[in-house]
């Protein structure tokens, strides 16, 4: 099969898309899997065991929701050639064809990457990583890859070529002018706080931010960028903090679940109910559709 086919299968998984939603299952689950691989652990895992740390994931990782269905990614992997489970004809299905979850329980199913892969992964810890690096690249914004890493037990890597090689054939190119484009539209300085902090004439930890994320298919232009200091952008990527969708000053929303005892905390709630600073011309504010793509997707609700 080889590394290469390896990562080509990788890039194709099919995700599960409808109106922009994000369905990051089968990502999620591939990255436990190579997790599980860097730690030296068996191929095969109970599907209770996936279950408990596939929600914990999902619910840190995924879109905001009440409800999770780690039985889902786990049955239909298999169709992307990249997952097995032995003695899945023992398991009901649902009227959709899913496995039922209680039977998965029932007859204790455990499953894993497919053998071959699963050789090829532990004789070559640098294709684990270069995994790694397509599905978060491909899947997550880059201020959430280490929180995943080290929620799955992967190690901190450097981005190997043949991955980048394998994902820019088969998605979409970024557009190297989008973060000097975004800054220069907020005058460079923080969005939310005005962070403007240079060493000598560079700037120290100002980004250009999606709204919609890149990975979800956001555009690489200015109405769904916003400038953000590496706090605010970390915290906006994970749901912390939102704007408020339809306003034309845009004021920022803050999660009911952002809490903390330290000073620190006024980073978020001293910005509560207030006006997100302006570009300089008013049709480089955020595009009314990514900002509610964002609310939905990953703000954490309900606001305070």
């Amino acid at each position: 099969m080889g590394r290469t086919n390896f990562l080509t299968r990788l890039s194709r998984i099919n995700v599960w898309r409808s109106s922009g939603r994000r369905a990051p299952h089968k990502p999620l689950l591939m990255l436990y899997a190579l997790g599980r691989v860097e730690q030296g652990k068996k191929r095969l895992v109970s599907y209770c065991e996936v279950e408990k740390n596939l929600t914990s994931l999902l619910r840190r990782f995924g879109p905001p929701t009440q409800s999770f269905h780690p039985e889902f990614p786990f049955g239909r992997l298999p169709n992307d050639e990249l997952w097995d489970i032995p003695g899945v004809e023992a398991v009901f299905r649902t009227k959709s064809g899913d496995l039922h979850k209680s039977s998965l329980i029932q007859h204790e199913i455990r499953g894993g990457l497919r053998e071959a892969d699963y050789e090829i992964l532990l004789g070559d810890d640098r294709l684990t990583q270069e995994a790694a690096n397509l599905l978060l690249e491909a899947h997550f914004p880059q201020s959430m890859h280490s929180d995943i890493r080290s929620a799955v037990g992967l190690r901190e890597f450097a981005v190997m070529r043949e991955a980048w090689a394998v994902r820019d054939a088969l998605s979409r190119a970024r557009k190297p002018a989008f973060r000097h484009e975004v800054l220069r539209a907020y005058e460079y300085r923080c969005a939310v706080c005005e962070y403007d902090i240079r060493l000598g004439d560079e700037l120290l930890g100002l980004e250009a931010a999606h709204v919609k994320w890149h990975a979800a298919g956001g555009p690489d232009e200015v109405q769904n960028g916003l400038a953000l200091c590496g706090f605010h952008h970390k915290a906006f990527d994970r749901g912390a903090w939102a704007l408020e969708a339809d306003e034309p000053s845009y004021r920022i929303l803050i999660s009911s679940e952002v809490h903390g005892r330290s000073d620190a905390i006024r980073l978020l709630r001293d910005y509560r109910g207030k006006g997100l600073q302006v570009p300089q011309r008013s049709d480089w504010l955020p595009d009314a559709k990514f900002v509610r793509w964002h609310i939905k997707e990953v703000f954490r609700r309900p606001a305070v």
